[in-house]
């Protein structure tokens, strides 16, 4: 009896990721199409017709994963979806809409095995995606911030000073202090002797969602 090979389009733009994956699902019996920013994934999808897509938040230039995501749930409802980031939530990537109903979404550094991964792209399959929904959980890195908390931590990580943050949000000095003193709070973040709160901020940031690109 022949097994029928189903179809992933990974949608990532680090070669190496992108190799390990289509690796993983390739020896699972998919059969794997590659694509490493939204303008090539929109080429592919018509012609691979993928049962699911797994798809990067950060793309490079461009549109970026969630954007993705949305347009193909909206014009190939059939295909599941799986937002496979490293990013806690769309947020700490600067992206302000939302992962669309019917996508999963799953942290990479919570993948420990293929195993896991396999499991979480069979339970998007079944139609079951909003049980993957990492984005969500309440004891993610950084739940307890705001949207605008966490774009004035973007842009700390992205090297501007206060006053640069100030000038792009017309606001005082002052008042960016006060709200990075907030967030410093929120984070945990104490005084300790040598340790710049602002750059303990940043390196957490960056930890958790890695080194953002300058708008």
């Amino acid at each position: 009896m022949t097994t029928i090979q189903r179809r992933a389009m990974v949608v990532e733009d680090d070669a190496l990721v992108a190799s390990l994956i289509s690796s993983a699902l390739e020896k699972a019996n998919f059969q794997v199409a590659k694509a490493e920013s939204v303008a090539e994934a929109r080429r592919v999808v018509d012609d691979f017709d993928p049962d699911v897509v797994l798809i990067d938040i950060s793309l490079g230039d461009g549109p970026n994963g969630i954007d993705l995501a949305r347009l193909l749930s909206r014009t190939r409802p059939d295909i599941a979806g799986l937002i496979l980031t490293r990013h806690p939530d769309a947020r700490t990537a600067g992206v302000t809409s939302d992962v669309p109903a019917g996508y999963g979404f799953l942290r990479k550094e919570t993948v420990g095995d293929t195993q896991l991964l396999l499991n979480t792209i069979e339970t998007v399959l079944s139609d079951r995606a909003s049980k993957v929904r990492q984005d969500l959980d309440p004891q993610r890195p950084f739940a307890a911030l705001s949207a605008k908390q966490i774009e004035l931590l973007r842009m700390v990580a992205q090297g501007l000073t206060n006053s640069e943050i100030a000038s792009r949000l017309a606001v005082s000095n002052s008042a960016i202090e006060q709200r990075l003193g907030l967030i410093f709070k929120l984070l945990g973040i104490t005084e300790i002797e040598g340790v710049s709160p602002r750059a303990e901020a940043m390196r957490i940031f960056i930890s958790h969602a890695g080194l953002p690109d300058r708008d």
